[in-house]
């Protein structure tokens, strides 16, 4: 299982703080997220930043996934 951990917006939106996907690659992954989550997702979609064991990725890239890795799904933001 690979566990999904959610940030800002998305964790208060969603409700979920993180998850647990049984998934081989990152396309697989995405495609098993709660429909809630999916909704969600879309509505930011245009600023989402998607991490793999700390590192940004690109999700049109069909990152192969291990069991142990983390995801990270925030979005930018901003403070002063």
């Amino acid at each position: 299982m690979v566990k999904v951990r959610f940030h800002t917006i998305l964790k208060e939106e969603s409700g979920l703080n993180n998850l647990e996907v049984d998934a081989e690659n990152l396309s697989e992954l995405l495609s098993k997220l709660p429909e809630n989550v999916m909704q969600i997702l879309e509505k930011y979609r245009n600023y989402l930043i998607i991490l793999v064991n700390g590192h940004i990725v690109d999700p049109k890239h069909n990152i192969v996934l291990r069991r142990e890795d983390i995801i990270d799904i925030t979005i930018p933001v901003g403070g002063g």
